[in-house]
């Protein structure tokens, strides 16, 4: 590449919002870390995930956390202070309001991105072209598009990106996942992700929510718009808004559809997916639906997310079970079961009721130190957590969501016309049903989502009409996702 080229490529970078509008160096990979190399780490978004995040960074021999950053001041004290209890010591760690200052830094060789998930992709890619190596938490991306564009990405820069899908490190779904696919229980007729929750209203006020005084709040938002918050809380509960957010199913509920893809070996996208759900009994400030089923289709073998956050009963703090399950997968097959998840797994014989099998896990406590030897050998290949697959993950999730988002109301007779004939999901809209009526919502009226196609090849919404907010959003100038695929 000419001079000139360098410079006009750069130039467009940062025209097209790429580097925010701050000097980034775009840089390649110049250089391969050593076995006995420190790798410095910034923690980029300093919230409830980071605590966990850089404990474990922290505790690997030979990496050291440099850097701590969060719009919000009090979020980097407070994180500081929380490790400080388990004797992880970030005395030393900087403090830097401004993530796109954390890039120019030569101190940190690696961002660890937990920052809120619209901010997933475009802090990465400007990692990437910053010359950093990338760990950046599920889903990966806020829309579908953006994932296109963090693939692409880690084509254009040659850096490593791995994904926070820990469950791929678990020995627990290694094993358990393993075993169906040498076809100890025959075929795979079905596989089902289960995400149950004990959560809470977020609740409502009437006046707008002001930030706190110790935040940025351009800085927070970034390519969000400037939209009124009528939740008291200020963070977390970001995830509950269309905005800024993609409710559970793309909370918790990646790591399961994650699980999910690799039992099925990884495909392409869906070619189509229809969903029901909605927001029930709370009357708060939240969008994002609190119960949900979404069906697609995956070649011959059915593939279904269940979403549930709302408890049995109001006065019980207890979230329904899904086949002896909370939050896990079932992996239906001609010979049994494969249930469970992050920690362990087991087999349900054919009797369904007899355990023949146990996969012991670990939670997926390896996760961090995979990614830190693919920084050391400069290469993704090792990876638990490839880009491309947890790009993947996180697409079917946005797709959940483009569904819910493109439809419209409906009442019980019209959301089972759409399910059919598939017996699972009719199951799972006879037990909401039951707990609903327990929230005295007898008669409940579901959003009925648009059944969507896709062009798996190209990731592309072929559904006229269908909602874009998480297929491509609107940017915010000047933090714009470049379009790099």
């Amino acid at each position: 590449m000419s001079d000139f080229s360098k410079k006009f490529n750069r130039r467009r970078f940062l025209s097209t919002g790429g580097a925010a509008a701050l000097s980034i160096p775009l840089l390649g990979r110049t250089s391969v870390l050593g076995a006995n190399d420190t790798v410095r780490a910034a923690i980029i978004g300093c919230g409830g995930r980071a605590g966990g995040l850089t404990e474990q960074f922290s505790k690997i021999d030979g990496c050291v956390v440099t850097v701590l950053c969060d719009p919000d001041t009090d979020q980097m004290e407070k994180l500081a202070a929380r490790l400080a209890k388990k004797e992880v010591d970030l005395s030393k760690a900087a403090h830097e309001q401004d993530y796109r200052k954390v890039l120019e830094r030569k101190d940190v060789d690696i961002v660890v991105i937990c920052s809120p998930n619209y901010w997933h992709a475009l802090q990465s890619i400007e990692a990437m072209a910053a010359g950093k190596d990338v760990y950046v938490e599920k889903p990966v991306s806020h829309s579908i598009w953006e994932g296109k564009q963090l693939v692409a990405a880690e084509k254009k820069y040659g850096r490593v990106i791995g994904g926070g899908f820990q469950n791929r490190s678990d020995p627990g779904p290694q094993t358990g996942i393993q075993f169906i696919q040498e076809g100890n229980l025959g075929k795979i007729l079905s596989v089902h992700s289960v995400c149950m929750r004990n959560r809470k209203s977020i609740g409502k006020q009437d006046s707008p929510l002001k930030p706190p005084a110790t935040i940025d709040y351009d800085l927070w938002l970034g390519p969000c718009q400037d939209e009124e918050m009528l939740r008291p809380r200020f963070h977390y509960d970001w995830h509950w808004v269309w905005n800024t957010g993609n409710g559970d199913v793309g909370n918790q509920a990646p790591h399961e559809i994650d699980m999910a893809c690799w039992a099925l070996g990884d495909p392409a996208l869906p070619t189509e997916v229809q969903c029901y759900g909605g927001r029930f009994g709370w009357n708060d400030a939240g969008e994002t639906p609190n119960m949900m089923a979404t069906w697609f289709k995956q070649g011959d073998i059915p593939f279904i997310i269940e979403v549930n956050d709302m408890w049995l009963a109001p006065e019980r703090n207890t979230s329904p079970v899904r086949d002896g399950i909370r939050v896990g997968i079932v992996v239906k097959c001609e010979g049994g079961e494969l249930c469970g998840g992050r920690g362990g797994m087991y087999v349900v014989g054919e009797d369904g009721k007899t355990k023949t099998h146990k996969f012991p896990g670990d939670g997926g406590r390896t996760h961090q130190q995979n990614f830190i030897d693919a920084v050391r050998a400069g290469s993704s290949k090792d990876l638990c957590s490839k880009i491309a697959e947890a790009e993947r993950s996180s697409a079917v999730a946005h797709l959940a969501n483009v569904s819910y988002l493109s439809g419209g109301q409906a009442d019980r007779a019209a959301v089972e016309s759409a399910i059919g004939s598939d017996a699972t999901v009719g199951k799972i809209l006879d037990e909401q049903a039951r707990q609903l009526s327990a929230w005295s919502i007898d008669e409940p009226s579901y959003m009925l989502g648009k059944k969507i196609e896709v062009d798996p090849a190209t990731s592309e919404v072929l559904t006229a009409g269908a909602d874009q907010r998480q297929i491509k959003r609107d940017y915010r100038e000047p933090f714009v996702v470049p379009e790099l695929a």
